[in-house]
């Protein structure tokens, strides 16, 4: 049985490729963003295929993902940017603490963006579903400084019925 090296090689230089492409570090993201800007790294993780992964570490409720969105949407890329606002929207099913948080500091990100269905949520029966999982979620903020942020994302949610 023969094998021929350069093609084990090249197997394996995809192999690691496409796992580091997967392990994507939020820390290192966020330095890269301070150090060089949003607008570059986002052309940066566009260019090697890792939005989708940034998108999804948000939509399943990671904080730090979530605290770093406002900046990331802020890179000027309306595609990405919307991805982003759909994924907080998921998010606030996981994590709807920090997705408030995230928002009430942004001037790019607002509650009537992400206190809405996520652009996978099409028909009205699972709008309806999103809308009452993310209600019940937004109702165990306690925190009074939170409150009015809250309240104005349930007001955002209703308008989905």
């Amino acid at each position: 049985m023969k094998f021929h090296l350069p093609f084990i090689v090249g197997g394996l230089l995809a192999m690691s490729s496409s796992a580091f492409a997967m392990s994507l570090n939020y820390q290192e993201v966020g330095y890269n963003i301070e150090a060089r800007g949003a607008r570059a790294v986002v052309a940066e993780l566009e260019k090697s295929g890792q939005l989708p992964a940034v998108e999804n570490n948000i939509k399943l409720g990671d904080d730090n993902w979530i605290a770093m969105a406002p900046k990331l949407a802020s890179a000027g890329n309306p595609k990405f940017t919307e991805g982003v606002k759909s994924a907080l929207s998921s998010a606030l099913i996981y994590n709807p603490a920090a997705v408030l948080k995230a928002v009430s500091g942004s001037k790019i990100l607002t509650l009537s963006d992400v206190c809405t269905a996520p652009i996978d949520v099409k028909d009205s029966e699972a709008k309806a579903n999103f809308q009452q999982r993310a209600s019940r979620t937004l109702l165990t903020i306690k925190n009074s400084d939170m409150a009015g942020p809250r309240d104005s994302c349930l007001a955002e949610l209703k308008k989905l019925s």
